[in-house]
């Protein structure tokens, strides 16, 4: 699951078109309906993205997630300002979008994963006993 995505939002119909949206750029998409529930979840897959809503976790969860599970996060809000964005930057978010913005949101999924997928090729860049160092 290394391009797994899980999904927190206050709307439930927003969850699932995100999640449909998500299906293109993920091998697996999963909505919870609280954050207890998203630490369930994480703690039993290694789920690396999460586009959590605002309206349900803190700015200081967001940090919190970043740093306990090394999780990267897209938030998300039904009407983000330049000051939740500035503070989900500040937490270490990978962007701010609003929550039906699913364009947005898969960029930003996108360019994670690339990313992702880079430090992964910089750490290891042959297979295992393949090649010389």
């Amino acid at each position: 699951m290394n391009n797994a995505i899980v999904i927190l939002q206050n709307d439930s119909t927003c969850a699932e078109n995100l999640s449909s949206r998500f299906k293109s750029v993920s091998e697996a998409v999963f909505i919870v309906q609280s954050l207890p529930e998203l630490h369930t979840l994480v703690s039993q897959f290694a789920i690396p993205i999460g586009v959590l809503d605002l309206g349900l976790v803190t700015v200081q969860e967001v940090l919190r997630l970043r740093r306990q599970l090394g999780m990267e996060i897209v938030c998300t809000h039904r009407t983000p300002d330049d000051v939740m964005w500035t503070e989900a930057m500040e937490a270490g978010a990978i962007d701010c979008c609003f929550d039906d913005d699913g364009p947005a949101i898969c960029r930003a999924i996108q360019q994670t994963a690339a990313l992702c997928n880079s430090a992964r090729l910089v750490k290891h860049p042959f297979p295992e006993g393949k090649g010389t160092a």
